[in-house]
């Protein structure tokens, strides 16, 4: 009998992961966009990998613009919406691509030939040939900003950060629904720290 209950609790498992995995992808999906929100600064590079300039883009709080702009220096914190300089609507974007299919990666021969640069290129295509082109400071945020945009796209998000969010946040809820079904009462506050005692007698003294 113990392997028709494993069976039960191995189908119960799978029905539970197909409900709870569209609850879990809109979580990661609210916390993307709050990273777009909170926005990013980003190098410019040049064909000779010349990285002297920078330039910050960020997502309105309503999810309805991007605002983005030049800035002489990285900035210490979240740079305001009213200091960056130009607006690129959500609802003119007509794709974003990624790698080898970005503008900035076919124009540039030397920065085409860079693994490293070529894997965390992104770029925004929008009216009939505007584009707004990236190099994300790290394979994160990459992940982030893709995943982001994709998701005011509409789209899936696809990045291998996603894939590992979703693996970790599911098994996380299964086990704590499990836990629920065995009855083991899972409190929803910290147990209260209990006073000191009058003395430390109790302690064993080693010498």
């Amino acid at each position: 009998m113990l392997w028709q209950g494993d069976c039960l609790l191995s189908l119960f498992s799978r029905e539970l992961k197909e409900k709870i995995q569209p609850e879990i992808l809109e979580l990661i999906k609210q916390q993307r966009l709050n990273r777009l929100v909170e926005g990013t600064c980003f190098r410019k590079l040049n064909s000779r990998r010349r990285q002297d300039k920078f330039w910050y883009c960020r997502l309105s709080p309503n999810h309805k613009v991007l605002h983005y702009g030049d800035l002489e220096e990285s900035p210490q914190g979240e740079v305001p919406h009213d200091s960056l300089q130009d607006k690129l609507p959500v609802a003119d974007i007509k794709a974003v691509v990624t790698g080898k299919d970005c503008p900035h990666m076919k124009e540039k021969g030397a920065l085409k030939q860079n693994k490293e640069v070529l894997e965390l290129a992104f770029s925004i295509l929008y009216d009939s040939s505007g584009q707004l082109n990236f190099i994300a400071p790290d394979k994160h945020e990459y992940c982030v900003w893709t995943d982001g945009l994709n998701a005011l796209l509409g789209k899936d998000m696809l990045s291998d950060l996603t894939r590992n969010d979703l693996d970790t946040l599911l098994s996380m809820e299964i086990k704590l629904r499990l836990l629920d079904l065995e009855n083991i009462q899972i409190p929803d506050a910290p147990p209260p720290i209990p006073k000191e005692p009058s003395n430390y007698d109790f302690v064993y003294d080693c010498n």
